[in-house]
This record gives structure tokens, sequence and C-alpha cells, in this order.
């Protein structure tokens, strides 16, 4: 068994996995063995004949185990990771990007800091920009996240892991129950993960030092990669609002959305309403200990024009 199991969700992320997993295997400083699981999510790139070419060196890398396992459909982004997390056989799993790399020494700050009942959230880099991202903040009601980039000289909370840097036990990510698989390809997953395992009685804490580096998007690419999935993310932030706000937040919500995005809106919320989002919401206020109003007073959340959530 692995002592630490990197969980990658990956789509046509072919060329760049080899130096993802060589930076990740060379930047240990303990004698940990690691599995890198790479749930390939109907990629059409040749991901597996990338890999293959790239084991002669890979196999090397001492305490190393890589597997590629395929999602039976293109599932997206939160559904690769549970797909992926479901296979990793490690007591931590950490949870990151395809293309990224990781500060050395990694693998003893996991160890050091890693509790039970928490989450880690590292420090996201840029390549080549002074950007530093400490975890991320809830925006209400657009129920997405701005970066914290004011410098964290020590571990503290912060509200949200930002996914290229999320670290917890297996147990603790199968006892919240992975990312919610109502969420459809890309976006609000990982604020929506973040704030279940806080109000579950768990806490998101960063650590500054823990830093991956991570591979933005060109803005023009990330334009077009956006429009293709407005729609879904649209979708998510809407789930994300009904599963938790109040009737007034929820009234809220969807104001915003329909003013700010009127030609997905009809679409989107009528997706929304033939989801399992009510069952959801109800099985949630059952079982988490806390409510979303806790996670507003906890942290002194306000919306987006610094009034009070309602």
């Amino acid at each position: 068994m692995a002592d630490i199991s990197i969980v990658i969700p990956a789509y046509n992320e072919g060329p760049r996995l080899a130096q993802t997993i060589q930076s990740i295997a060379t930047a240990r400083s303990t004698d940990a063995r690691i599995e890198v699981v790479i749930a390939d999510d109907q990629s059409d790139d040749g991901t597996p004949e990338y890999l293959r070419a790239a084991w002669p060196d890979l196999s090397q890398l001492p305490r190393l185990d890589v597997i590629l396992t395929r999602t039976p459909e293109r599932s997206g982004v939160p559904r690769a990771r549970n797909h992926a997390a479901g296979r990793a056989s490690a007591d931590i799993l950490f949870i990151t990007d395809a293309h990224v790399r990781f500060s050395h020494g990694w693998d003893g700050l996991v160890f050091e800091h890693l509790r039970d009942d928490g989450i880690l959230a590292g420090a996201v880099t840029q390549a080549n920009t002074s950007f530093v991202g400490y975890g991320c903040r809830l925006v209400v009601p657009f129920m997405g996240t701005y970066w914290n980039k004011d410098p964290v000289a020590r571990p503290r909370e912060v509200q949200i892991a930002a996914c290229p840097a999320t670290v917890l036990t297996r147990e603790l990510f199968h006892r919240l129950g992975g990312y919610d698989s109502g969420m459809i390809m890309y976006g609000a997953a990982e604020p929506e993960f973040s704030v279940r395992a806080w109000l579950s009685g768990a806490d998101v804490t960063i650590i500054p030092e823990l830093r991956v580096e991570h591979a933005f998007k060109p803005t023009a690419e990330r334009q077009a990669f956006i429009r293709s999935v407005r729609l879904d993310m649209v979708c998510n932030g809407l789930r994300f609002g009904l599963l938790y706000a109040s009737e007034a937040g929820a009234l809220q919500l969807l104001r915003y959305y329909s003013l700010k995005f009127p030609n997905l809106f009809d679409e989107a919320l009528a997706r929304v309403r033939a989801s399992d989002v009510w069952s959801r919401r109800a099985q949630l206020e059952a079982e988490l200990p806390r409510w979303f109003p806790w996670f507003v007073e906890h942290f002194n959340l306000k919306d987006q024009a610094d009034g009070e959530i309602t």
C-alpha cells in the first residue's frame, strides 16, 4: 500500500502527465511511497500512449506506482476525482491537477500537519509570475470563489481549499461523500466540498509552505474553455446555492443568475430542478451537524456587494 495517493482527473492532458508525475516523485523529502491515480475522463489525445512512452523514465523513480483508470463516460472534473479516489489505496489523498509542479518537501509537510478531521490547503502559484493564492474565499450569491492573495506566514483557517492542492485522509473523503456527483463537468464542486467539510465538523487549514505551481491556461484558451462549459457552470452555481441557501437567499441567487446569464438561466434552472437537488438538500440538512448560517457567521461572510447574506 502507498503512503500517499495523488488523485488526478485528466481530460486530454497526455503530454503533461509525465512531467507532473516526475515533479511529484522527485520533490519528496521522505521515503514515502506514492501512487499516482489518474482518472482519464474519456480523453481522445492518446493519453495511455503518452504514459507508455514515458514509462521507461518514470519506472526509474523509486517508490512510485502509476495507475491509469478510465471513466465509463465523459463525466467532468468532480466525478473524475471521485473515480480516481475510489481506486486509491493510501490512507492519505492529495487531490491535484494534471499540469502542476510540487514544491520540495511537500510530503513532509503533509505528514507534519494532516489530521484525521481536517483538510490541508496548499498555496497555489503560477510559473514566471509573483502570483500566490493562499486558498480561496466564497463569493455569494455567485457561489464561486476569489483567491486569497494576502500573504500568509503560518497555518490558519481558510474557507476553501483550491483544487490543485487539497489534502485529506481517505477516510474523511469517503465520510464526506466525495465531491457532489450532481455537479457536472466544471465549476462550484470545490467550494461546495470545502463548505460541506466545514459544516460536517471538519476544518480547512492553509499551509503556506506547501506550494503547488499550476499551469493556468493562457487567456484566450481559458476564455474559449469557459464559453464551452458556461451552461454547466451556471447549473452548478445554482445547484450549490439551492443546496444551502435560505428561501430569501435562494431568491437572491436566482435573481443574480437570471440577470447575469439571461440566455442560459431558464435552461440551467430547468436542469437543476430536474436533478436530485431537493432530495440532496434534505439529506444534507438531516446529516450535517452545522448549517450554512454557521459558515456565514464563522467567517463573517458578506455578499458580493459587501452586504448581509440573507
